[in-house]
């Protein structure tokens, strides 16, 4: 007998699927996500089943689900209700302006000091960009093979991840570089020498920007050795060139500072930003610049802007959300959990033969999985397809059945809960996972 909760999710499904558009996925086998609650770290799913959130959403619920604060501020904005205009002068986009030059690397209003507004992350960085661009006169983008900027159709060719592949040569002048990590061949080679070898070869006076993620997400969680940012750094002045760090998904606490390359002690040219900035509460993303970009476009036209630059409603969540990642020390949290992360991460791998690594910077992290216990090699080293596929599609289907809800992308999950996570529900996040891997892989 089909019971009346299935009937309805079934009918739920088909009625998206008759009318809308599921992402990222092949239309016939689409399934969705149906959630009827979410609060603090967990997720009621719509058969009762409750779910740790290790997902943070898609990497974005950095202070949780349902955040009393944030509902709170999203009243009160929405209240004060107006409708945009991309020269709209008013308090709250002001004010972001001033959290971000304060929070962003540098002395405060020293460092970054001027925000361009958009829609996410992809937007941002396409106008970062354009900045860059406009202000070295230069064509060439330099990023990385293991490296995702976003969705659009610029920013899936300049990126690295796989998804890219149907749009390749879209756009001209990118240059791709390996991570400096030796992931699947296992050699380790001086990935900053072999940038500056490239450089030489395409031209240094060709290249207008370096464009990073601060710590690489949806691709690996790969952290680079204590020198790389510094390195890059110097390159880049070296050659004129502008230093872009891509924050989308480390900045707003999730590798336990305000963002990732604040771990390397370096001061970006230019910082993109979305998902955290808001908490995931309303869609925004920022470009920030240092003072001397700011200035170039004093007296030069910036070509950049939206229907919806700096929309108030989105605009004053993200402050709301700035003040709680601040009143309730978040930041300080994540890096407290991600330490805890980091050791029970640790013993899950020696406990189990199927892991081949675990890496994990504060409350970012990735679990490596091998073919077969004696196999030391990654499951796979880029991408699973057939086969492969189904195996990790199970995997995730595992997971959310016993309780976690995580990204299992090909042979690595990726760990991401939200900063107000405590202590007892990361490790028993840990002890679901740990189950899984032992019942799904030890067999």
């Amino acid at each position: 007998m089909i019971s009346k909760k299935s009937s309805v999710l079934d009918l739920s499904v088909e009625r998206q699927r008759k009318h809308v558009f599921f992402p990222w996925a092949k239309q016939l086998h689409a399934q969705g996500f149906h959630i009827i609650e979410a609060k603090g770290v967990h997720l009621t799913l719509f058969d009762g089943t409750k779910v740790l959130d290790f997902n943070s959403a898609v990497f974005n619920a950095n202070l949780g689900h349902q955040h009393p604060g944030m509902q709170a501020a999203m009243i009160a904005a929405a209240q004060n209700a107006c409708v945009t205009h991309p020269a709209l002068i008013h308090e709250e986009k002001i004010k972001l302006g001033e959290n971000l030059a304060r929070i962003t690397p540098g002395k405060p209003f020293e460092g970054l000091v001027k925000s361009f507004f958009c829609s996410g992350g992809a937007e941002a960085n396409e106008n970062a960009i354009k900045m860059a661009r406009l202000v070295t006169g230069r064509h060439k983008i330099v990023t990385r093979y293991r490296s995702y900027h976003g969705a659009t159709l610029a920013m899936m060719g300049y990126s690295g991840d796989y998804r890219r592949i149907p749009f390749d040569g879209v756009v001209n002048g990118v240059i791709r570089i390996p991570d400096p990590y030796p992931r699947g061949s296992g050699q380790t080679i001086d990935t900053v020498r072999l940038l500056e070898e490239i450089l030489e070869i395409e031209g240094p006076e060709t290249v207008a920007c370096i464009l990073l993620e601060g710590v690489t997400g949806a691709n690996g969680v790969f952290l680079p050795p204590a020198d790389y940012w510094t390195r890059i750094r110097q390159i880049c002045d070296k050659y004129g060139i502008i230093l872009i760090a891509d924050e989308v998904m480390s900045g707003f606490g999730r590798t336990g500072k305000w963002f990732g390359v604040d771990h390397f002690g370096i001061e970006p040219d230019i910082m993109t930003m979305a998902k955290g900035l808001t908490a995931g509460y309303a869609p925004l993303g920022a470009v920030v610049v240092n003072e001397k970009i700011a200035q170039h476009f004093e007296n030069e036209t910036l070509w950049c802007g939206l229907t919806n630059y700096g929309h108030p409603f989105s605009c004053a969540v993200a402050n709301a959300a700035i003040e709680i990642y601040q009143q309730e020390n978040l930041i300080d949290n994540a890096c407290k959990r991600g330490l805890e992360l980091q050791a029970l991460l640790q013993t899950l791998k020696n406990n189990n033969p199927y892991i081949a690594e675990v890496r994990s910077l504060g409350l970012l992290a990735a679990i490596d999985l091998r073919k077969s216990a004696d196999d030391e090699r990654p499951y796979v080293a880029y991408r699973a397809q057939g086969e492969e596929a189904q195996k990790v599609q199970a995997l995730q289907s595992a997971l959310l059945k016993s309780g976690v809800y995580c990204t299992v992308r090909f042979g690595t999950l990726i760990l991401a809960p939200p900063l107000c996570i405590t202590s007892e529900e990361l490790k028993h996040g840990i002890d679901i996972i740990a189950a899984v891997l032992q019942e799904t892989l030890g067999k």
